[in-house]
């Protein structure tokens, strides 16, 4: 980063200017890779996408229908490791990063509901790059947490290496628009507060007339044993166990006081208070409307433990606010979640639960373009949100479909089905991307790919032309195969259209309607129909787009390597993918630099 005069502060690298001219994919679904139960019940989710195919072009192809409608967007992206690189030039590897990540997050940040939020889960080496790029994008003023995600112990092979051994990795958590954003207020489980070491003996009787004792005498007397020493003894390495539930099921009556000045209470409570100085058997009450009365006794207040409880996870249990500091979700032990095998980079369910959690309700849409072994989607379903997931890798197909049935069936008893209280129904469809509208004939020419049919056609020149595609289910209404508003629509044929063709059509259209006609040729004066406008294909989209490009992904085989020393051998590992992933290649948007921290898009 630097200053330039009196601009703004920008991060700036290698290409950044560079951004890809994406061809708008449609989607094409494969019905027998599609899943739903047996059974359809009224909450149920069917309408769930799971995409094959390279996520930035997935991205693009999700664009002209959920613009403005993900409500959270969790992404675990490849991490930027640089033993992957240790023979390639650093300074454009980490470019290329960059753009990677800078190509995709502004469609995310496109595809967010003014309410909506984003993920993104990373390692230390570049997240300060990538805080201060998804600034650009979202503005630093919507940055919500930087979150440290504790997903190892200090123990194992890792704890013999030199230095800091490495346990955290670290989510970002940014909002599209903090005045639309309602967070969720999440609690989590904790141990027992051992300040609380009274209970109110009779809490049925006057709150005047209350006879507190000592915590351990209530358990023992509860417990039927006559010392601590034999509690220790009956319960041995469960005692804190059995005196936290004690604690639990005894909530209003658990209590410890606390020393609280006049000023720290309304007028009405603080004659109570000063009623109760010196007095250290009975208790003193002053009511509140809509909130918990205040107690004094001896001048202190009495604070119930049940102020401390919250039910998580269907669970009563000492609770307290979510920090950002999580390391109550430790990553080991996950081989058998979702019943897959996904060594490298599996997340647990618990963490995509608490994103959910934080920034979702049911029925929300939830989005993840790397997708991996499918947790996302899989927590997402449990939870009775809606979702998207991107996976360009064959286990979108070996690992994804698998864990998605099973949890569709019912059949997954991992992660948090238990917490969710899960037990199967909704589905999903299975969509890849159709291939590039365009191909070059024997002589070099763009032509209509042959893979296009009509319907296909039809479909992606709406995507090329911003037209919603819905063709008219009236055979009178031939032409009408998208719009854009309630008057504006598009026709798309790959007919040579006539003079008297094009005539009939502007009768069918009407005078008060217009219409883009999208067709390989036409012969007419147009100045004639003045409800129409006809273009050619393909050269009404020659130059919109990169054509033929299936893959953004960045691979090590790109990158120059660097120059080696002597005796280091070729050093040149050409088929070496970053963390077993593809990485993106990225180029960018609009061809302007975007300015740190001011959030454009």
């Amino acid at each position: 980063m630097g200053r330039n005069g009196g601009a703004r502060l920008e991060l700036t690298w290698i290409g950044k200017n560079d951004r890809p001219r994406l061809e708008p994919r449609i989607l094409i679904e494969d019905a027998e890779k599609s899943y739903h139960a047996t059974a359809k019940r009224e909450a149920d989710i069917f309408d769930n996408m799971l995409v094959q195919g390279d996520n930035l072009l997935a991205l693009k192809a999700l664009e002209s229908d959920y613009a403005g409608k993900v409500k959270c967007v969790y992404i675990d992206p490849p991490f930027n490791t640089k033993q992957a690189f240790e023979n390639y030039d650093d300074g454009l590897e980490h470019s290329l990063w960059l753009s990677l990540m800078r190509d995709r997050i502004r469609i995310i940040h496109r595809l967010l509901s003014a309410a909506g939020s984003l993920f993104i889960h990373i390692d230390d080496n570049e997240l300060g790059y990538l805080i201060a790029l998804t600034d650009e994008i979202f503005g630093r003023s919507n940055r919500v947490s930087v979150i440290t995600f504790k997903q190892s112990s200090a123990s194992g092979p890792k704890a013999i290496n030199p230095g800091i051994v490495t346990t955290n990795n670290y989510i970002l958590y940014y909002v599209k628009d903090k005045s639309a954003w309602k967070p969720n207020r999440v609690y989590v489980k904790s141990e027992r507060d051992d300040r609380y070491t009274k209970f109110i003996e009779n809490i049925s009787d006057d709150y005047g007339e209350w006879s507190i004792v000592g915590l351990r005498e209530a358990f023992l007397a509860w417990s039927g044993l006559s010392t601590w020493k034999a509690a220790r003894q009956h319960y041995s390495d469960k005692l804190e166990e059995a005196l936290s539930s004690f604690v639990l099921n005894n909530a209003d009556r658990v209590i410890r006081t606390a020393r609280v000045a006049p000023k720290d209470v309304n007028e009405n409570a603080r004659e109570a208070l000063a009623k109760s100085l010196g007095d250290t058997r009975r208790v003193y009450r002053s009511e509140r409307a809509e909130k918990e009365d205040y107690y004094f006794i001896n001048g202190e207040q009495l604070i119930f433990y049940k102020q401390k409880t919250k039910e998580v996870d269907g669970e009563l249990t000492t609770a307290s606010p979510l920090t950002n500091l999580w390391d109550d979700l430790l990553s080991n032990n996950l081989h058998a979640e979702g019943g897959v095998s996904f060594p490298n980079g599996k997340k647990p369910e618990a963490l995509i639960k608490r994103c959910l959690e934080l920034s979702t309700e049911r029925g929300d849409l939830v989005l993840d373009s790397f997708a991996g072994s499918g947790t996302t989607g899989a927590v997402a379903h449990k939870m009775g949100r809606r979702w998207i997931m991107i996976e360009l890798g064959p286990h979108a197909v070996s690992h994804v479909i698998p864990r998605l049935r099973a949890v569709v069936d019912g059949d997954d008893r991992s992660g948090v089905t238990e917490a969710t209280g899960w037990q199967g129904g909704g589905g999903f469809r299975f969509y890849h991307l159709a291939p590039s509208l365009l191909e070059k004939d024997k002589w070099g020419n763009w032509v209509i790919a042959k893979a296009y049919n009509a319907a296909m056609l039809a479909e992606a020149m709406c995507r090329h032309m911003g037209f919603t595609y819905e063709p008219s289910q009236d055979v009178a209404e031939y032409w009408k195969h998208g719009h854009s508003s309630e008057r504006d629509f598009i026709f798309v044929t790959t007919a040579s259209l006539t003079h008297d063709q094009l005539k009939a059509i502007s009768h069918d259209v009407r005078p008060d309607r217009t219409l883009l006609i999208c067709c390989k040729a036409f012969n007419a004066r147009l100045d004639d129909f003045e409800n129409l406008t006809v273009t050619k294909i393909p050269h009404a989209i020659l130059n919109r787009c990169e054509w033929g490009r299936d893959d953004y992904s960045l691979e090590i085989a790109d990158l120059p390597p660097r120059a080696l020393d002597r005796g280091n051998g070729d050093g040149n590992d050409n088929g070496h993918a970053l963390n077993g992933r593809k990485r993106g290649r990225g180029k960018a948007a609009d061809g302007q630099p975007t300015l740190f921290g001011e959030g454009e898009a």
